[in-house]
Order: structure tokens, then C-alpha cells, then sequence
């Protein structure tokens, strides 16, 4: 990056370290690098709660189709795949950094795809959708934390409950959707699209 004019690093460090970086350096760029788009969820969402988040760009091995929908909406800048990160990055970056979208070409040709496909209500999403309404509304609430890829701790400190209470309600959520865990519950939130704007509880 600091080959490029007007650019240099002013940080590294390991992915937990991220906020407090921030705080100190306030980049105007961070770049991730990570095996799955799973792993970046968590990071994306704690910058999109900052009063200035810097433009946020991610090297993945892997990314499905409706990963990098959900990265983007979570605030990514930009996403690459790590083979063919290194032809991409200087145009990316520049991309970025002048508030557009830089995306891999595989990328960007499933996310145009999916843009431009006729508007149909999946099969996949009615049932998603129908899964998530057999759930309370306080499964709701930390079914759509969980998705946010928030940990129990967080998810309690959030709603004033206990982590206990947290435990027992994805326990609970998961049984409902018939979910694996809490990563495969989450994805039925996000092909469900339904999930509520959670509110301040009185």
C-alpha cells in the first residue's frame, strides 16, 4: 500500500485490536484479510456502530453470493478474493477511498446477477420466514444480534439480561428453526429478510 503515492500504514495489528486502533490512528482506510466472510462479520459490525467508521475493505479466500450481500450491508467498501487480490488492490483501494464499491470481477458478476434477476419471492425465503415467525419476540430480538454476529456476552449486555438467559434463548432459537448452530440460524435471518428494527427496552 505505501508504494502507491499518498498512501501509507499507519497500524497493524491482530483483528481484536481493530477499535482501539481506530481510536488512536483514525485511518481513513482499514484492510482485513480473512478466510471466511463469517469471520468478518463480527469486525464490520462493531466499526458500523462508530460515529466515523474508515472505509473498510476485505481480502477473502472464499465469499458466497449471499455472504457478499450481507458484507456490503453491514458496510464493506470493497471485497476481493485473495487469488487475484494483488492485481486488484491498487485500483480497489483508490476505488474505496472515493466512497465507491470495489468488488473481485467474479464478485461483482453474482452481485449484478442477483441485482438484475426477476423479483420473485423464493421458495427458500417464504420458508425462512416462515421459521422466523414461530419465534417470540425476544427470540427475535437476539436472533437479529446473533446475526449481527454478536456474542453472548455482547447480546446480554445489549438486551440487560444474562448471558444465561442469551444461552437459553438461541438454545431455543435454534430448535425452533431447526438450525445446526447459531452461524446456520443466522443465515436463515438473513435469507428471511424480516427481522424487525430492534427497539430500546423499558
Amino acid at each position: 500500500m505505501e508504494s502507491q503515492p499518498k498512501l501509507s500504514v499507519v497500524a497493524e495489528g491482530r483483528i481484536r485490536e481493530t477499535l482501539s486502533m481506530v481510536a488512536v490512528t483514525r485511518p481513513d482506510l482499514i484492510l482485513f484479510r480473512f478466510s471466511s466472510y463469517e469471520e468478518s462479520i463480527q469486525p464490520l459490525t462493531q466499526l458500523k456502530r462508530l460515529t466515523r467508521s474508515p472505509v473498510t475493505l476485505l481480502v477473502l479466500e472464499r465469499v458466497p453470493e449471499r455472504g457478499a450481500r450481507q458484507l456490503l450491508t453491514l458496510g464493506a467498501s470493497g471485497i476481493l478474493l485473495q487469488e487475484s487480490a494483488s492485481q486488484h488492490l491498487p485500483w480497489a483501494i483508490t476505488a474505496a477511498l472515493k466512497g465507491g464499491c470495489a468488488l473481485s470481477p467474479e464478485i461483482a458478476r453474482r452481485v449484478i446477477n442477483e441485482y438484475t434477476a426477476p423479483i420473485t419471492e423464493s421458495a427458500r425465503k417464504r420458508a425462512a420466514q416462515a421459521k422466523i415467525h414461530t419465534l417470540t419476540t425476544r427470540e427475535r430480538e437476539v436472533l437479529e444480534l446473533l446475526s449481527e454476529g454478536l456474542s453472548n456476552q455482547s447480546i446480554a449486555h445489549t438486551l440487560t439480561i444474562s448471558p444465561g438467559t442469551v444461552k437459553d434463548h438461541v438454545r431455543s432459537i435454534c430448535a425452533k428453526l431447526n438450525a445446526e448452530g447459531r452461524i446456520h440460524a443466522a443465515r436463515i435471518a438473513w435469507q428471511a429478510n424480516d427481522l424487525p428494527i430492534r427497539t430500546q427496552l423499558t
